[in-house]
């Protein structure tokens, strides 16, 4: 059978034909046959979620997914949000299983929805699913983007030398978030996806493609900065479902040669193709259609698989988590940390969202001062909300009033950049005038925490030498006992002359109290 015969028929079986012109060999990055396609599922994972989704769409009910990913789940390099897989995989939905409105029986709608954070660290800090008050399937994409986690600050633990490690760091905070899907009722389980759409392909460009690069160092991290195979073994260990493009990918873009893994003329599933001109992590818009219909085919399996499916299954292998709320015990995450950050958060904590375009509401009563400092969105599509202040003299002041928590913990969320960022200094006390008026005023020469003893004060650093601009966290060294109630104050300190940039700006994204 020919390679086009072979992606006509599976095609057909996959693409509703409203949809099979867009999905056509010219339209995608490159010819895609079904065997491909058979490589996409690295990880079965129990099907007991996945199933239970499948049948909502025998039903003809309308169903919503989210994805929560980073720059590639947003479509950046594809031509913006409209042309990336989320959209694409939702259109597939509805046509594939068109649903039905629950009052009325009318034509209804699947529903899509992207979260903004970026890294498995980020999407923990903000849980944006709090917002959603329906979901029925949840698909993970991080497996680049972990590898920018720049720490672990919600250890309550000593973890050793492990702290350091870009695998830890990864592991701790996917672990978190798994388990949290796992114990997530919106109102039933949710289906759970780990969705693997890229890879780093840094590790492998040559000297001639991007001379900036260190070609040996990346060579040598390889698979560090693609935290796949970390997602695939800790999603293998909570039984949820792999669907992988890199995975089959990869190997098809080296397996002639380096060169040739760089040749878009010769190699049509070369790194160089696949990826936007200049850029190592983000496929074009036709990539996002190959991601899509991976996406569509492991549906399309797994239906099969269910309608047929007349294996015997084990008591040991039904998903308890699902039937019971009854979880493994976490691997990264201590006894402590799962009970502070995984189970006593479903009965809610104390929580300022300065992200949510719509929550200013449930915040603006609690500011005590406000001295330079405003809620905006920064950024170019005017989605990314924060209370920033942004001048060389520094000095401006702002308070908020928190309650203690159970376990006294305070963690303050905040963007960290390589350019134009600068530091603030935070601290608690009972008094809504700015007490380190002084302090606040004086330049910090040192991008470094400093802990002297009982000193009052705590450095906020925002200032980062990756390229990149992402969300971090902070928990204060001084705990606020449960109950007891604070004034948190932030002040920005003066531009120094180890800043990157001319700017002096800091984004503050919220304050979460454990």
């Amino acid at each position: 059978m020919s390679g086009a015969t072979n992606q006509s028929s599976f095609l057909e079986e996959v693409i509703p034909e409203s949809l099979r012109s867009l999905y056509s060999q010219e339209q995608l990055q490159f010819p895609v046959t079904k065997s491909m396609l058979r490589q996409s599922r690295p990880i079965i994972g129990n099907n007991q979620r996945l199933h239970f989704f499948l049948k909502k769409l025998q039903k003809q009910q309308c169903t919503t997914v989210v994805f929560m990913g980073g720059s590639i789940t947003r479509g950046h390099g594809a031509g913006g949000p409209s042309k990336a897989y989320p959209p694409l995989f939702v259109q597939w939905l509805n046509e594939q299983y068109p649903c039905l409105n629950n009052n009325n029986g009318t034509r209804g709608v699947h529903i899509g929805k992207r979260t903004t954070a970026q890294n498995s660290q980020t999407s923990f800090i903000g849980w944006p699913l709090d917002h959603y008050d329906e979901i029925d399937l949840v698909l993970l994409e991080f497996n680049v983007n972990d590898a920018f986690i720049p720490d672990l600050p919600h250890a309550l633990e000593d973890k050793g030398w492990n702290e350091a490690m870009m695998e830890y760091k990864s592991g701790w905070y996917y672990e978190a978030i798994l388990r949290r899907l796992l114990l997530l009722r919106k109102p039933d389980p949710v289906a759970i996806i780990t969705f693997n759409a890229d890879y780093n392909g840094d590790s492998w460009l040559n000297n001639t493609e991007q001379p900036r690069r260190n070609i040996p160092l990346n060579r040598k991290k390889l698979f560090r900065d693609n935290n796949e195979p970390m997602k695939i073994w800790l999603s293998s260990l909570y039984e949820i479902p792999v669907i992988s493009a890199s995975i089959w990918l990869l190997p098809l873009a080296s397996k002639q040669g380096l060169n040739l893994q760089f040749s878009p003329n010769r190699n049509p599933y070369s790194t160089t193709s696949w990826h936007v001109e200049n850029d190592s992590f983000h496929p074009r818009h036709r990539g996002h259609l190959v991601l899509a219909l991976v996406l569509a085919y492991n549906i399309i399996e797994e239906e099969k698989i269910m309608l047929n499916d007349s294996q015997q299954v084990a008591d040991i292998e039904r998903d308890f988590s699902a039937e019971k709320s009854l979880l493994r015990d976490p691997v990264y995450l201590s006894p402590e940390e799962d009970d502070t950050y995984i189970r006593a958060r479903r009965g809610g904590q104390d929580l300022i969202d300065f992200t949510d375009s719509g929550g200013e509401a449930n915040w603006r009563g609690r500011i005590v001062a406000n001295d330079g400092w405003t809620w905006m969105a920064d950024n170019k599509d005017k989605d990314k909300f924060g209370i920033i202040s942004d001048d060389k003299a520094g000095g401006q002041h702002f308070a908020v009033k928190i309650t203690g928590g159970k376990h006294g913990i305070v963690e303050v969320s905040f963007v960290i950049s390589y350019v134009n960022f600068g530091i603030a200094i935070a601290w608690l006390d009972d008094q809504p005038t700015n007490l380190h008026s002084d302090e606040c005023k004086e330049e910090i020469h040192a991008n470094l925490p400093v802990a002297r003893g009982e000193h009052v004060t705590q450095r906020l650093i925002a200032v980062w030498d990756e390229h990149v601009s992402v969300p971090t966290v902070n928990i204060l060294r001084h705990r606020l006992h449960e109950g007891d109630e604070a004034t948190l104050h932030f002040c920005l300190t003066p531009h120094s002359y180890i800043r990157h940039g001319e700017g002096n700006k800091f984004k503050l994204l919220g304050v979460r109290v454990f």
